[in-house]
């Protein structure tokens, strides 16, 4: 199977990323480093664009953990996988995330999946993390929002955010994606996307920007 790089001069159909930010959705350059927080997903769109409008392409998509257990089982499976490498000087090593999708769709000549991603650490770091915050929110004085929370027992508050806890550790990333159709209907070549730079700043842990939400100052 064919696979292609995504150089400036090479010509569609191609697969490159894109970021979602407040400002909108923006290209990235493979040349230069986007900067995210530690404490927040990475929200994505992988994208191939096509050589006109008209051209047919295998919409891009991807497996998710928001996705329901069947989501598969009546259309082509994913055909859009993602890489992501820890750079430390000149040695890559992949590191494991955690991927949810929103949505898909077709804009013009651009065929597109959302990817929002966070890298997880160890679920023994993650639980006591959680643990550590369900037993503030316990000491807290009573009010409605602690109330509503607490209705349920520490061990399922627990659980709830040890899933919800996001920490990229700080440092410098690589992503790349990779596309191989399914169907083999049409977009028959697979592509490979440039690598796209991530630089992850310390902004402080998850829960405490939690607890700043939660009892404002």
């Amino acid at each position: 199977m064919l696979v292609a790089i995504v150089t400036a001069a090479q010509q569609p159909p191609y697969l490159f990323l894109r970021q979602i930010t407040p400002a909108g959705v923006q290209t990235l350059p493979p040349n230069r480093a986007i900067q995210v927080a530690n404490h927040d997903r990475i929200h994505l769109q992988i994208c191939i664009r096509a050589r006109n409008v008209a051209e047919k392409i295998e919409q891009p998509e991807v497996r998710a953990a928001n996705q329901d257990p069947g989501y598969f089982d009546h259309r082509p499976g994913p055909n859009i996988s993602l890489s992501i490498q820890r750079v430390i000087g000149n040695d890559r090593r992949d590191v494991p995330f955690r991927l949810s999708s929103s949505g898909l769709g077709k804009d013009l000549d651009i065929y597109w999946v959302d990817a929002d991603i966070d890298m997880l650490e160890e679920k023994a770091v993650r639980l006591q993390k959680a643990e550590q915050f369900v037993a503030w929110i316990a000491s807290q004085p009573g009010g409605e929002r602690q109330s509503q929370l607490l209705q349920g027992s520490l061990g399922t508050l627990t659980s709830y955010f040890e899933e919800q806890y996001i920490n990229n550790p700080p440092g410098d990333y690589q992503i790349t994606a990779k596309y191989n159709p399914t169907t083999g209907q049409n977009g028959r070549a697979g592509l490979t996307s440039a690598p796209v730079r991530i630089h992850v700043m310390d902004a402080g842990d998850f829960f405490d920007t939690l607890k700043t939400k939660l009892v404002p100052r």
